[in-house]
């Protein structure tokens, strides 16, 4: 399976906050903005709204996870950040799943023939 290449530096989930483009959700907020490199990469948040830290880490792991299984049908160079909102908390990872595939869908980031199932 590929390497998920993380966002670390605060000045690029800035950037993708102000340049990108946002798609909501139930259990998250897709951001997206293109990159310059030859790849996409991806950063995960979860405010105190989520929950205490158990629940934020818990939340940002599912997010992660399941974007690793869409990984392979992302078009494009992206950076892409996905935010966690309160019903993260108690979501199963199927639900995590179905959300991201969701949101990558209706931002258009997935490949044409690709139906986003794992």
């Amino acid at each position: 399976m590929e390497r998920l290449r993380r966002l670390s530096r605060a000045a690029d989930f800035q950037r993708v906050r102000h340049e990108g483009r946002a798609w909501p959700g139930r259990l998250m907020v897709l951001l997206a903005a293109l990159n310059s490199l030859d790849y996409s990469r991806f950063g995960f948040s979860a405010g105190r709204t989520v929950g205490g830290a158990v629940q934020r880490n818990r939340a940002k792991r599912l997010m992660r996870e399941a974007m690793r299984g869409q990984l392979s049908y992302i078009e494009g160079a992206w950076d892409l950040v996905c935010i966690a909102r309160p019903p993260m908390a108690t979501a199963r990872f199927a639900d995590v799943c179905e959300a991201v595939a969701g949101q990558l869908q209706r931002a258009q980031l997935m490949k044409p023939s690709s139906n986003g199932s794992a």
